[in-house]
């Protein structure tokens, strides 16, 4: 999904027009504030969307391509075990943040960890990019520009072949084009929407006792179904498509997004001191 993008630089409305991992925080993040007692405790949106863009996973890309870069790609039914490895990394330090009340290191984890998800709940994420990729790639190494890599650049034997790979890459049709379409679909779906249009229905009794695996890959069973990226490499991006998006697509993201971290605040520990706190605090007003 976009990230970096937004409308004005360091404006107050930067990330409303592009910015989808911004906008599917900031629902998230106020689903916590609804549904949990000690939401005082968790990052704010502020904190949260301070480590995405240019300093989330994105912009990781930018900085050093190619080098540590997570990758967000997961095939239904062919699980490989990457991903939901990243967000139990994250899903382990943010919870050990928030116990320790380190509160930067928790808005980092919890940022990346929606940025993990988001990405793996898209369904993009869900075509075999990096197997057609390795298809082109004759040289593992990136194109390089005056000693710096440029990522996206294929290789060939020679020009010819160079420049049919770049074609199948960035051509019309191409996977990586492609791949920009559907997520700037997705982006201007949203854009201009009301937050309260792409807002999750959810219960307060959801909120406690999460199995935050089980919540991942219940919400990426509920997306894989629709078959949205198939129906968009055959007919491009429709009304329906559309629909889908601000309809199913993205208020399930946010709702797994908000789950995941309620299991962080729950396994942290800060809802029994809560508890505690206000036991203590009600017998030394008696």
């Amino acid at each position: 999904m976009y990230s970096s993008l937004g409308v004005i630089k360091n404006s107050k409305h930067s990330g409303e027009l592009i910015g989808t991992h911004q906008r599917i925080d900031e629902v998230a993040r106020r689903m916590i504030s609804r549904n949990v007692d000690v939401a005082r405790a968790f990052p704010s949106t502020q904190e949260i969307l301070a480590f995405e863009g240019m300093q989330g996973p994105d912009g990781l890309k930018r900085k050093s391509p190619g080098v540590d870069e997570p990758e967000h790609f997961i095939i239904p039914g062919e699980d490989d075990g990457v991903l939901i490895g990243y967000i139990r990394d994250h899903h382990y330090n943010l919870t050990k943040a928030l116990r320790e009340r380190n509160h930067e290191r928790a808005a980092f984890e919890a940022a990346w960890m929606a940025h993990a998800i988001t990405d793996g709940l898209t369904p993009a994420h869900h075509y075999p990019y990096r197997e057609r990729v390795d298809e082109l790639m004759q040289e593992k190494d990136y194109k390089k520009l005056f000693g710096v890599k440029i990522k996206g650049i294929m290789r060939g034997d020679n020009l010819a072949q160079a420049a049919r790979n770049n074609w199948l890459y960035w051509g019309a049709g191409g996977i990586m084009t492609k791949h920009i379409a559907f997520e700037y679909g997705v982006a201007q779906t949203i854009a201009l929407l009301p937050k309260k249009r792409i807002t999750p229905h959810m219960s307060r009794k959801e909120f406690s006792h999460i199995d935050y695996e089980k919540v991942f890959y219940k919400s990426l069973e509920r997306v894989n179904n629709l078959k949205m990226y198939e129906r968009f490499l055959k007919d491009g991006w429709t009304t329906e498509l559309a629909m889908e998006t601000y309809q199913i697509l993205i208020p399930e993201i946010i709702r797994c997004v908000a789950l995941n971290w309620a299991s962080c605040i729950e396994e942290s520990g800060l809802i029994l001191y809560s508890q505690m706190d206000s036991k203590k605090k009600a017998k030394h007003e008696k």
